[in-house]
């Protein structure tokens, strides 16, 4: 049977569950602290709460970025800080650098220290730059492209004689640097040294000289201590690195030579090439002597030596050991050549650099300087190198009249041009007002030493011809030449006469016959200018007797050849009409000339002297000034050869035309006796060597380091930090390393200019970095805030209101609590009703 509830109690037990429910609705509430926590409880609400907290997270992911990068931008602002540092310390040190310019050992070896001290800040900088890095970015170590050196072409470069290292700094594009060596390596000082080290060592004359040699070269000075007190013995002492010469004279020896007037010549050859030559004069080397016990002195060394590096746009630098400027000086160790696109840093050894050298060649010694060079395969006793090999010197000792001079000069109207031979001076000089019309050459008879005649076969090209061959080296002009450099084994003078073809395919046939028996027929190669081709006689008393024959031009023709043996004396024509007057036979009778000279002869007309007389004015002229007189003689109408002794002891002999003549010659005096023996020194001509250190790119840039951080959620706003480069190469602060261990002011200045530069940027990057990071500090702080706000609005969207869930939660459980009493009394009176049934 069923039960039917009342109507009121079915209403009290129905407000029962719909409070329990609201109870733990409101408790759920309060637990969770959300009024909505599902879609169910209010799409809406939900919904929207949900996107607001979903953009908070974002933000937050933002702000995650924002920190990391806030912190890469403070690593490197440390970075930066260092570097500033370190950068002071550097311009430090080049203050003290300034300090110690002085050209001491001393002061060179400190700035020597500093410079590698310089060198060693900027490793650190670099150092610090590369441990700049944060999360894996370096903001100040940017990837650019990047140069180098290629292998090969450093090896080439440091493969030069006398270059022991080669390498290239701060490259910043591709280039090429062709460095060449040249100079024959002539030895030379100041003027104004030579005079003061005379003056503080008592001597008549000092002079340096030589050839830098090519195995034992130096560049430093050379130094001079005189030893001894007033009134003692005089001991001179030079140096030359670690090598020494002493030459002593007692005080006896001293006044001696002082007594006489003379000047006592000395002279020494060191390894290096260096060559001193004095003159002791006794009373001034007595007075020299100092209280002290020395006196020091010394003479800049300067060498005709120079290491040029062009660069691909035709830029050229220099430096060279013939100057003292000690900013483009040549010098032992590393030499800088700074471009724009990089340095150029060659380590140079003076002992073997100037084996690498392109010189024209020359000589040098006592026989002082020449004009023009001493050419491989022209006369000397000595083996010259090849020009396609290293030039090597080469010192021997002739007697100093086995020395002729071949002098090559136009004939007529022509500056004249002379040589001065004499014990005291050797060559004293060549060239005339013209220096271009003249060439020197030297030819040593092997067989003169010291004491002894030396003579020399010359040759007299009779007719100039109108080209093919010569007897002249320089085919400029061949009339009226001597001393053929190739004449050998002549035993009697001849007149030769000389038939030519014309050159085919590199040769011509060549015919020559001497008149006394000897000939030659044949087809020679033809060498070229300046180049000889020796002929050897076969037959007659002239038998296997040589002489050189010089390209001239290609064209067939003849000529007629003097060949003079053991005369003392050779003219030369300085017109055409006085050549027509010097005969094979009048030219044998020159003697007792002496020393070089000019004799020209003024010749009046016919009867000018009497009847069947000319007047004839002869003068001869030494050039060393020894000679000058004129002899006013008579001579007959008649043309034809004629003779005269002058009153200076010479003979002359010419043919004489008829009528009034002028004539004048140069005359070489080609006998004479040595007092000593000479010594001279030859450079010979050498190609030198070359080579040319490439750069070229060896990486790609990229962009790394480069740092991008998000400022909204969308990635359509970012705050791009460009990584810079703060390393102290090239493409960073471009800071070089110290130049030629800071030898000159100049070197120094570079890097201090390279210092003002660098801070400059440095200042720059700093303030670029603290820029970004007021925006980065500004957006976190703007991220963080906007952050906060929309959290706030998600909560106020589905939060629960504490009190008014805990007031619900009481008034459930009050409404529950009466609700239940009253279900017990209905339920009491239920029973009660049923109680009475």
């Amino acid at each position: 049977m069923s039960v039917n509830l009342p109507a009121s109690l079915r209403s009290t037990t129905s407000m029962l569950r719909t409070l329990t429910a609201d109870r733990e609705t409101a408790l759920s509430r309060l637990t969770s602290g959300l009024k909505i926590n599902t879609a169910i409880q209010g799409p809406q609400q939900f919904f929207a709460s949900r996107g607001l907290t979903q953009r908070a997270g974002d933000l937050d992911g933002l702000k995650s970025g924002m920190a990391q990068a806030i912190s890469t931008v403070q690593a490197a602002s440390a970075g930066v800080a260092s570097v500033k540092g370190l950068l002071d310390q550097a311009r430090g040190l080049t203050t003290v650098t300034l300090a110690t310019l002085d050209n001491t050992p001393s002061a060179i070896s400190m700035r020597r220290e500093l410079a590698q001290q310089f060198d060693g800040i900027l490793r650190q900088i670099d150092k610090f730059v590369s441990d700049s890095s944060y999360g894996g970015k370096n903001l100040l170590m940017s990837r650019p492209p990047s140069f180098a050196a290629t292998d090969k072409s450093v090896r080439n470069v440091g493969d030069i004689t006398g270059i022991d290292k080669a390498a290239i700094s701060s490259v910043t594009s591709a280039d090429s640097y062709r460095v060449a060596v040249t100079g024959n390596g002539a030895i030379s000082t100041d003027a104004t040294d030579l005079l003061r080290a005379q003056d503080t060592l008592g001597l008549a004359q000092l002079n340096l000289s030589g050839f830098n040699s090519a195995t034992e070269g130096r560049f430093d000075d050379i130094k001079f201590e005189l030893h001894g007190k007033p009134g003692r013995d005089a001991k001179l002492v030079v140096l030359d690195g670690n090598e020494s010469w002493t030459t002593s004279y007692s005080q006896s020896e001293l006044k001696a030579l002082a007594d006489s007037g003379n000047k006592l010549a000395v002279s020494h050859s060191f390894n290096s090439g260096a060559q001193i030559n004095l003159q002791i004069d006794g009373r001034l080397m007595a007075e020299a002597l100092d209280t002290s016990g020395v006196v020091r002195t010394s003479l800049v060394r300067d060498v005709n030596l120079t290491i040029s590096v062009t660069n691909n746009q035709g830029v050229t630098l220099e430096r060279s050991a013939a100057t003292q400027d000690t900013s483009i000086r040549l010098q032992e160790g590393e030499n800088s050549f700074r471009f724009p696109a990089g340095t150029v840093r060659l380590e140079v050894d003076p002992k073997t650099i100037q084996g690498a050298a392109e010189t024209a060649g020359g000589i040098t010694g006592d026989l002082g300087s020449l004009t023009g060079a001493i050419m491989p395969g022209r006369p000397t006793t000595e083996d010259l190198a090849d020009t396609a090999v290293k030039l090597e010197v080469a010192r021997s000792g002739f007697g100093a009249g086995a020395v002729v001079l071949n002098q090559y000069a136009g004939i007529g109207g022509g500056d004249q041009v002379w040589s001065q031979i004499n014990g005291n001076q050797s060559l004293a000089s060549i060239g005339g007002n013209d220096p271009l019309a003249s060439k020197g050459e030297i030819i040593i008879t092997p067989s003169a030493l010291a004491g002894k005649t030396a003579n020399a076969v010359f040759l007299y090209n009779r007719s100039a011809g109108g080209g093919g061959l010569t007897t002249v080296a320089d085919g400029d002009f061949d009339a009226g030449e001597f001393a053929n450099p190739f004449t050998q084994g002549w035993q009697q003078s001849a007149q030769l006469s000389l038939t030519y073809g014309a050159v085919s395919n590199g040769r011509r046939t060549v015919s020559i016959d001497d008149g006394l028996g000897g000939s030659f027929n044949g087809s020679v190669e033809d060498k070229g200018d300046g180049q000889p081709v020796v002929i050897r006689l076969s037959g007659g008393v002239n038998n296997g007797a040589t002489i050189g024959l010089f390209h001239k031009d290609g064209s067939a023709g003849s000529r007629t050849i003097d060949v003079h043996l053991g005369l003392d004396s050779y003219a030369v024509a300085d017109d055409a009409a006085t050549a027509a007057a010097s005969s094979f036979t009048s030219l044998e009778g020159w003697s007792g000339i002496g020393t070089d000279s000019n004799v020209s002869v003024s010749i009046g007309a016919s009867n000018s002297a009497g009847l069947g007389l000319r007047t004839i004015s002869i003068t001869h002229t030494a050039m060393d000034g020894s000679i000058g007189v004129t002899d006013n003689l008579t001579m007959g109408n008649a043309a034809g050869p004629t003779g005269f002794t002058l009153s200076s002891g010479a003979r002359i002999q010419f043919d004489a035309a008829a009528g009034a003549n002028n004539y004048s010659w140069r005359v070489a005096a080609m006998s004479s006796t040595a007092s000593r023996a000479a010594e001279l020194t030859v450079r010979s001509v050498s190609l030198g060597e070359k080579a040319t250190m490439t750069t070229e790119q060896v990486s790609v840039g990229t962009a790394e380091n480069d740092l991008t951080v998000n400022l909204n959620a969308n990635g359509s706003s970012a705050l791009e930090i460009k990584a810079v480069n703060l390393g102290s190469g090239p493409l960073g602060l471009g800071i070089d390393n110290a130049a030629n261990g800071w030898r000159d002011r100049s070197d120094v200045n570079l890097a201090i200019d390279d210092l003002e530069r660098a801070n400059i940027r440095l200042m720059s990057s700093l303030r670029s970095l603290d820029v970004n990071m007021d925006i980065l500090n500004t957006r976190a702080d703007f991220t963080a805030e906007f952050s906060e706000v929309l959290r706030d609005g998600s909560r106020k969207l589905v939060i629960a209101d504490d009190n008014t869930e805990s007031a619900k939660v009481l008034t459930a459980d009050l409404r529950r609590q009466l609700a239940t009493t009253m279900v017990s009394l209905m339920t009491q009176q239920q029973q009660r009703i049923l109680s009475l049934f």
